[in-house]
């Protein structure tokens, strides 16, 4: 039996299951991770795929086009 891929639970729909990011390239451990927006959507927060390390990029009025930071 052919199942659809909407009809699993938790599926969505192709163009909601982009969710935005930025790319860091964390310092710390010269790795590369995403960070993700929080609940309010004030800063993009992540951390370290290493060594665990917490980042928060806010959110600001201005804002900049850039995708890809280092930290």
């Amino acid at each position: 039996m052919k199942t659809d891929q909407m009809d699993r639970p938790g599926a969505e729909a192709p163009s909601l299951a982009r969710k935005s990011f930025v790319g860091l390239m964390f310092e710390c451990c010269s790795v590369y991770g995403r960070l993700y927006p929080n609940r309010t959507g004030t800063a993009f927060e992540g951390r370290c795929p290493r060594c665990s390390r917490a980042i928060s990029i806010p959110v600001g009025r201005d804002g900049t086009d850039a995708r890809f930071f280092r930290g």
